[in-house]
């Protein structure tokens, strides 16, 4: 291909490119927010990469984001599997498990996304939970703990404020508490949930397995 005509080709090439991208960051309304988040994420390559010498070591996670039938509640199900050894030397269980509903908002046009933590209340137990016959009746706000932040088709990134208000209102949670999502960051087919391990923040890194 002589020179001439590569450089005709670029152009187009270029122009092709920005029409992808401005697609990804096209706006995107509460369902696109849902469907987008909607999967279930597992952390496998994360602990396959992870030190041998990391004390306590990283643990298998889940993450199992479940549509409604509201577009703009999901159910989040946040599953550990501990190790015995680190589940002895911790006094907790081998099998971990928090479940969160989840409220998607936008208050006005152009203001960022949030995603309000809804805990169930004392009367229900987490085995009651079905997404499918989501009921709102049966959960508390945690809106203190809302995070906010930028939503596109391609990336993602909402935190809690940088103040005590999530701790305060968070405190009658017992050991639920550790697993309340603190960040969410997605980008493509990965997902970033900032959680609480051992007394320390700890960043899950996990992946699609499969849409739900």
């Amino acid at each position: 291909m002589r020179m001439s005509a590569l450089l005709c080709l670029l152009p187009v090439a270029f122009a092709v490119g920005a029409a992808s991208a401005a697609r990804e960051d096209a706006p995107v309304s509460v369902a696109d927010v849902g469907a987008l988040l909607a999967g279930r994420y597992d952390n496998a390559a994360q602990l396959k990469s992870s030190s041998t010498v990391d004390n306590p070591p990283p643990q298998h996670v889940t993450v199992t984001i479940e549509p409604t039938q509201l577009a703009d509640w999901e159910i989040w199900r946040i599953h550990m599997d501990v190790e015995p050894a680190v589940a002895s030397s911790a006094g907790s269980e081998t099998s971990l498990t928090a479940v969160w509903a989840m409220n998607i908002l936008r208050r006005k046009a152009g203001q960022p996304f949030e995603l309000i933590p809804y805990t169930l209340k004392p009367s229900f137990n987490d085995a009651s939970v079905n997404a499918a016959a989501f009921d709102q009746a049966q959960w508390l706000s945690l809106e203190a703990c809302a995070l906010g932040g930028n939503f596109s088709k391609s990336r993602a990134l909402l935190q809690i404020p940088a103040d005590e208000m999530c701790a305060a209102a968070s405190m009658g949670l017992g050991g639920k508490r550790a697993f309340l999502p603190n960040w969410v960051e997605r980008d493509g087919d990965r997902l970033g949930v900032g959680i609480v391990y051992f007394g320390k923040p700890w960043r899950v890194d996990a992946r699609r397995v499969n849409a739900e």
